[in-house]
Parts: C-alpha cells; structure tokens; sequence
C-alpha cells in the first residue's frame, strides 16, 4: 500500500462515529500488514532499471574497427551480477571481447587463438552510453563508447561499426564460447 492508501483507509475508518473493537482490530492487522510489507519492500526485478541485455540491446554484437580492419570486437550487455542481499544493481554488464591482430599488425589476416584474445568489462545504465574499462590494455578505466544508431563512438573519433552479420573469420577455431549470434 502507498501512503495515500493508508491516509485514506485511515480518515475512512476515524470518520465513522462508533468504532467497534473488531473494526479497530482488523483496520490495524492491514495497516501493520501494508507497513510491514513497505518496509520490507517487494525484490528488486532482475532489471530494474528496465535496462535491456542480449541482442535486445543495441550494444550487443559484432563490430569492425578501422584502427584494426578484419580483427574481432565482439560486444555483449549481460545482466548485472546478483547482489548478496539477492538485488541487482541499476546497471547492465558490458563485456567487449577482442583481437588485435599478431606481432603488433593492425589488420588481422589470421583467425586468433583463445590466448590471443583480450577482454574489457565495464557498464551501460540503459541509453546510448558503455562505461569501459581498457586498463587491462593501458587505456582508461572509463572509457565512454556512445552509441550512434550505426556503431559504438568513442572520445578520440575512433567508430566502430556493428556489423549485420557474425564473422566466423574472426574467432578463434578453438572456442565455441563467443557467440555466433542470431544475426
């Protein structure tokens, strides 16, 4: 019950002239039932923030960098990790998977192999921004990717374009882990 529920109940029930004893008895069960159950409260959803993951979201894909041509970036927005106290945070899990190609070429001709492979986290509150961390690779820990309807712009100009289809080219023969999505 909010509080205008129990605002009303309450000038409702104080309004008649006679009150009885039952009647008092069963108007404070249900406001110490409704006070109870605020307090307590209803569980967090497992989004609550209504943020969308999977390939619901629009960060979620395959993606061609033009600073590394034909090298995989592969970007999934999973759900928040559950808190001890059985919550989520308002936030969706942003894990970028990538390859930056063999002995420092910037065009990847090879597939990689699973030791090749790089892997960043950060978070999207919902909306068109990633919060990344790209310390693992000597970059910020707070990178900010925006999303443009296209691709994944960061700070520096640098686009990433999502691709329509999963390049099986670009993931290692070794690892059945990185999705081929249902693109």
């Amino acid at each position: 019950m909010n509080r205008l529920t129990c605002t009303i109940a309450l000038l409702a029930a104080t309004s008649a002239d006679a009150f009885s004893v039952s009647d008092r008895r069963n108007f404070f069960g249900a406001v110490g039932g409704a006070a109870a159950a605020a307090a307590i409260g209803a569980p967090e959803s497992a989004n609550a923030a209504g943020i969308k993951t999977g390939i619901a979201n629009p960060f979620t894909g395959d993606y061609d960098d033009p600073n590394h041509p034909g090298c995989l970036r592969q970007v999934k927005v999973v759900g928040a990790p559950i808190r001890a106290d059985g919550s989520r945070p308002l936030y969706a899990v942003v894990e970028v998977t990538g390859y930056d190609g063999k002995d420092g070429e910037k065009i990847c001709k090879e597939k990689p192999t699973r030791a090749d492979l790089w892997k960043v986290v950060g978070k999207t509150k919902g909306g068109d921004e990633a919060f990344l961390d790209f310390s693992v690779k000597g970059g910020p820990s707070d990178l900010v990717g925006k999303w443009d309807g296209s691709g994944i712009v960061f700070p520096d100009g640098n686009k990433w374009t999502k691709l329509n289809y999963a390049p099986r080219d670009r993931r290692p023969s070794d690892m059945a882990t990185l999705s081929d999505g249902p693109l």
